[in-house]
């Protein structure tokens, strides 16, 4: 990637001044959402209303070097990975690229990873009519951007358009992880952030025809914690008693010790697809399902959504639904840690109940699907007004919830959420 970078930047200092070719552009969003819940969804949504879960706004400069090297990037202030109630300025986007000619696209940077659908222009809320696409099928990435090495191959057969992406790279992350209780050994209740490096490399067929869009990618990730910490694979049994023992989730818990691996690997399958069924009607869909190796207790899960939409004049109605569910593994362990019993004769009895209570909280695990209406409705090109009503019913429990301190599991609710967003590129 250095020799790339420095080839790039050797072409901007030879070419003449005037040549260098510069282009601004920029996307905003608005967005207000407001839920029914006594929880907090999705980190921000809440019965309170908030503008913190769909508001972006970006800058982007396009720097056209010669007529085969390029350079790219993106500034996008929106709310925090690594906190809550605060918002980051970060490059989203930062690469150069080279295209020998029509039919190869070279590039190394800070790029989008090519998981979805609608992956490049996920954040550009005036290019689709949806208030957000569901949560269910985005939550299922480990990271949806990378700095690395990506390679673009074009084919053109007639009207259609056939592309081969393949990208390798890297992205450091913060993991952010919800518990209703703290643990004996200084976790307290509320957030918890993880600093991870995900290694990801990937290949994403994408063929283009005038009424269809197809995409199908098989992706590989290696996620390792900051510091090199280890992640847990399991958690023993410790029996005190016939009928009577704990999960031991922590090392500081009496017991043979918890198993751990210096990383974890997940292979990621996506395909999707948006067809144009004529007199205005469109459909959309999109199925990953992300497979867990080295442990039982990380994210394993399949995730999907189907959604209808109807073009009338500048309006756009559309209803979607979706689902997401974690492995029956993850399940299972979720249930053993978060239904956790002790007698209170046994000495630290509380303590022990709320350490493995706090660890199924810790653990991402998802059982939920959602019904969504909306509309949008194009004001010019560039710009749109969307509304959304979206009802979400949790089974056995969700990630995405933030259960007060000492409240009840999220099991069986229903949460309803009403999103109004503005949308303008520019």
């Amino acid at each position: 990637m250095k020799t790339t970078l420095c080839a790039a930047l050797l072409a901007a200092a030879c070419a003449p001044a005037a040549a260098v070719d510069l282009a601004w552009s920029g996307f905003a969003t608005l967005g207000y959402a407001r839920s029914d819940a006594p929880y907090t969804y999705q980190r921000s949504i809440d019965r309170n209303g908030t503008f913190a879960r769909d508001s972006v706004l970006a800058g982007q400069l396009d720097m056209r070097l010669t007529p085969q090297w390029s350079a790219t990037v993106q500034a996008k202030a929106a709310p925090a990975l690594n906190a809550d109630h605060r918002w980051d300025l970060t490059a989203s986007w930062a690469f150069v690229a080279w295209r020998p000619n029509d039919d190869w696209l070279l590039r190394a940077g800070r790029l989008r990873v090519p998981l979805f659908l609608y992956s490049e222009t996920q954040d550009v809320g005036a290019a689709n009519d949806m208030a957000r696409t569901p949560n269910e099928m985005h939550a299922i990435t480990p990271t949806p951007d990378f700095t690395g090495l990506y390679a673009t191959r074009n084919w053109t057969l007639g009207d259609r358009e056939i592309t081969v992406d393949g990208y390798s790279g890297f992205a450091n992350m913060t993991y952010r992880q919800w518990s209703r209780e703290g643990m004996g050994t200084g976790l307290a209740a509320g957030a918890r952030f993880t600093d991870v490096r995900v290694r990801s490399t990937g290949l994403v067929l994408t063929v283009r025809e005038p009424d269809a869009l197809w995409r199908a990618g098989i992706h590989k990730t290696n996620t390792r914690r900051a510091g090199n910490q280890p992640m847990a694979v399991r958690f023993p049994r410790v029996t005190l008693a016939p009928g009577i023992g704990y999960w031991q989730v922590d090392d500081a818990l009496p017991g043979p010790g918890v198993d751990y691996v210096p990383s974890i690997e997940n292979l990621l399958f996506t395909v999707g697809a948006e067809l144009q069924l004529g007199n205005g009607w469109r459909v959309a869909g999109e199925l990953g399902r992300a497979r867990q190796f080295d442990t039982e207790l990380g994210a394993d899960a399949t995730a999907g959504y189907l959604a209808l939409f109807k073009s009338i004049d500048r309006f756009t109605p559309y209803v979607s639904v979706s689902r997401m569910l974690s492995s029956r593994s993850q399940r299972e362990w979720y249930d053993r840690l978060s239904q956790a019993t002790m007698p209170s004769f046994v000495p630290g009895a509380a303590q022990i109940v709320a350490a493995q209570r706090a660890a199924a909280d810790l653990q991402t695990v998802f059982d939920q699907h959602s019904i969504g209406i909306g509309m949008s409705y194009r004001l010019d090109a560039s710009s749109k007004l969307k509304a959304e009503w979206m009802r979400t019913s949790i089974g056995k429990t969700s990630s995405m919830v933030d259960v007060p301190p000492g409240g009840a599991s999220p099991s069986g609710t229903h949460v309803n959420v009403i999103s109004v967003n503005y949308s303008v590129a520019f």
